[in-house]
């Protein structure tokens, strides 16, 4: 029996080959900002718990997205552009959250590559799971 666990897991799996053989020449990601202090603990810990483009694109949704996603947080469009200048200011001047910045989206230009050259082979990963 094939469970739902089993067809994430697939996926992942899938996804993961597919990263690997896009990256073709590509170095792997430099974890060069690991063994650095943040400057601002507070922020930095903004972006050690949350993917930094995922941030970035929660923090810029409309109004009325973000208050249906994240109901018990009260921040305003405004608010959040703010907070969002400010975390993109901190990973500009601080070096490990710079070099954590960077390794965010270095990995997000990479998965976006491996979905963009292999639609046909996930879309159809997912229509079977839908059958199982």
């Amino acid at each position: 029996m094939i469970t739902r666990v089993a067809v994430e897991t697939g996926f992942i799996e899938l996804l993961t080959r597919l990263i690997a053989e896009s990256d073709g020449g590509d170095p792997p990601i430099q974890r060069t900002g690991k063994d650095l202090t943040c400057s601002e603990p507070t922020l930095g810990k903004w972006l050690d718990d949350c993917d930094f483009p995922f941030l970035m694109e929660t923090l810029a949704l409309p109004d009325d997205v973000f208050c249906q996603q994240f109901p018990g947080i009260r921040l305003s469009q405004e608010d959040r552009k703010a907070f969002a200048g400010l975390l993109e200011k901190h990973s500009t001047e601080c070096a490990r959250c710079h070099a954590q910045k960077t390794e965010a989206i270095e990995w997000a230009m990479r998965v976006d590559k491996a979905f963009a050259e292999n639609k046909q082979t996930i879309g159809d990963l997912l229509i079977n799971a839908d059958e199982i």
